[in-house]
């Protein structure tokens, strides 16, 4: 099984499991800290990745970062190393936050456009979005002048791209095949 197929399965079990104890929003939380931590470290990453390393003193240092964390994400992450799938854990919290957020009925957008958003326009995209998918929008901003104007939308596997430089490659595409 994939790494990806293993933390979307203990991401639904995860999720499923903090849902019935009233903890989503804290284990989606703890989860985010231990994968920034698990980032940020790499010495903690080598620990964690090494099969040289026994799996105890895996289970005692994750033990220990998990100490004051939701039980459910610590004996999650407990079994995951058990099993030998510390490599799935940043998957893990993928797959989580996405269950999440369709929990809590917000939807990820992102946009890319060749300026930083304003304040006002920013609210109005949101808007729009909002009004268009019936849901809670968080948008997530790039700025790539390569868009040269106009903007990118992505909502899921759905991308609206209406920036100047797909006008300007639609029109290229158009003057190419036109009979003159």
């Amino acid at each position: 099984m994939s790494e990806t197929s293993v933390a979307r399965v203990y991401a639904q079990a995860l999720f499923d499991a903090a849902r019935e104890a009233g903890a989503v929003e804290r284990v989606g939380g703890e989860l985010g800290e231990f994968v920034a931590a698990l980032a940020a470290s790499a010495p903690l990453r080598h620990a964690l990745h090494d099969p040289q390393i026994d799996s105890e003193a895996k289970r005692r240092v994750v033990g220990e970062l998990t100490r004051e964390a939701q039980p459910l994400l610590a004996n999650t992450l407990q079994l995951m190393l058990q099993k030998g799938r510390a490599a799935a854990i940043p998957g893990l919290a993928e797959h989580y936050g996405r269950l999440a957020a369709r929990e809590a009925e917000i939807v990820t957008v992102e946009v890319t456009t060749a300026v930083a958003l304003k304040g006002a326009s920013r609210e109005r995209l949101a808007e729009k979005v909002r009004a268009a998918t019936g849901r809670r929008v968080e948008l997530l901003e790039r700025v790539d002048p390569a868009v040269i104007g106009g903007l990118v939308l992505r909502v899921g596997d759905t991308i609206v791209d209406g920036s100047v430089r797909a006008r300007i490659n639609q029109l290229r595409r158009r003057l190419q095949t036109a009979e003159v």
